[in-house]
C-alpha cells in the first residue's frame, strides 16, 4: 500500500504528540479521520465540523458575548509528518461505505 491509496478514505492516525494540535480538535494519541491529501510537509485531513465564534462583526465592532453565534465549516488540516507515528488504513472498506457508529470511531473535531 502507498500513501496515495488512502486519499479519500477514513484512516486511523496515531500521533507521536498531539501537542499544538488541540485547537484543531486533535487532543488524543489517535484519531479517525478522512485523508484529503498529502505533501512533503504532512498529511491533509478533513474536519467536517470545525467551529469558530466571531467576536467582532463585519465593521470590527465587538459583539456582546450573549449575541455571539458559533459558525461551522468544513476544514482541511495539515498534520506535520513529525506528529504522525503511524497511519492505519482499512483497504477492505469501501470508500463510499457509511460512517461507522462507535464511541471509538470519532472524526477529528467532533470530533477531527
Amino acid at each position: 500500500m502507498n500513501i496515495e491509496d488512502v486519499v479519500g478514505t477514513k484512516v486511523m492516525v496515531l500521533f507521536h504528540s498531539a501537542k499544538g494540535l488541540s485547537k484543531l480538535g486533535i487532543d488524543d494519541p489517535s484519531k479517525y479521520c478522512r485523508v484529503v491529501g498529502f505533501d512533503n510537509i504532512g498529511l491533509w485531513v478533513e474536519n467536517p465540523s470545525y467551529e469558530e465564534t466571531p467576536i467582532r462583526d463585519e465593521e470590527g465592532v465587538l459583539i456582546p458575548p450573549h449575541q455571539r453565534v458559533a459558525r461551522r465549516y468544513i476544514a482541511q488540516i495539515l498534520i506535520p509528518w513529525g506528529n504522525v507515528r503511524a497511519i492505519v488504513a482499512f483497504p477492505d472498506r469501501e470508500k463510499a461505505e457509511p460512517e461507522l457508529e462507535s464511541e471509538e470511531v470519532r472524526p477529528i473535531g467532533t470530533y477531527l
